[in-house]
């Protein structure tokens, strides 16, 4: 189901990428089903995906049996997301993190997946402290490519020849301190989860089609198509499909009981 409202402002716009953006690799299971674990979710609990994008993780909740509000900004994206969990025990809204529409103290746990890195994060965590229940979690994960893999290694030197100073930016940055920061936390953790996914050569080029922060800092739609089609052209050599290294790597942390 979902409740559609006008669109909220936003600095990312993810419409242009969204059709890309399910090419992407999932979260590793293992991770997420240790996550789970940890903060006590259960089948029936009610969480929230803030940033759900096209569903990537909202999908992963969905398999634990739980209940997930899916909170997306971007048409493009949300439509998508619709799509990809119809008939599952999913609410789609639209809101931000730093405004999700969500009721006081209504969920378990509150998680963003690969939009941490795109909000006002103290703001951000103020909104979660007010829709968790008491004792609830916060968590936000991303996916990391291995850097040190050969193709990888290759990707970023056709990157980099043309924005040599590159940076992936926040989504690659430790956010515990300002998770701890904001005072409203038992002291932020950590955890990881190795694996690969199998992917063909077309699935990585449009997985990288829908990469945001490549598209900002290639400055303009010609250096990003030129990006685009180098690391396409690099591929070519490659086989047909590949597996790629990833680690999905997850900050979570508890609501204090005097934060409510």
């Amino acid at each position: 189901m979902a409740n559609a409202s006008a669109a909220p402002r936003v600095q990312w716009d993810y419409t242009e990428h969204a059709s890309h953006y399910d090419k992407r690799a999932d979260y590793s299971q293992k991770a997420i089903q240790q996550l789970l674990e940890i903060m006590g979710c259960k089948a029936g609990d009610t969480v929230a995906d803030v940033g759900a994008g096209t569903g990537k993780l909202t999908k992963e909740l969905l398999k634990h049996g739980l209940r997930v509000r899916s909170v997306e900004p971007n048409r493009a994206m949300r439509e998508i997301g619709v799509q990809n969990t119809r008939g599952a025990a999913v609410e789609w809204s639209v809101g931000t993190g730093e405004s999700t529409g969500l009721p006081d103290h209504g969920f378990s746990a509150v998680l963003f997946g690969s939009s941490f890195n795109v909000v006002d994060q103290a703001r951000t965590l103020a909104e979660v402290r007010r829709i968790l229940r008491p004792r609830g979690w916060f968590a936000c994960m991303w996916n990391h490519r291995d850097l040190d893999d050969s193709l990888q290694l290759a990707i970023e030197s056709v990157i980099k020849s043309h924005i040599p100073a590159y940076s992936y930016g926040l989504r690659r940055e430790d956010p515990r301190s300002v998770i701890d920061a904001s005072g409203y936390f038992s002291a932020a953790r950590a955890l990881e989860g190795r694996f690969t996914w199998r992917m063909t050569r077309a699935d990585i080029v449009e997985a990288w089609r829908s990469h945001a922060t490549l598209k900002r800092q290639a400055g303009d739609a010609a250096t990003f198509d030129r990006i685009i089609r180098e690391i396409s052209a690099r591929l070519d050599s490659e086989p047909a499909e590949l597996d790629v290294p990833y680690t999905t790597r997850i900050y979570y942390a508890q609501l204090l009981p005097n934060a409510q």
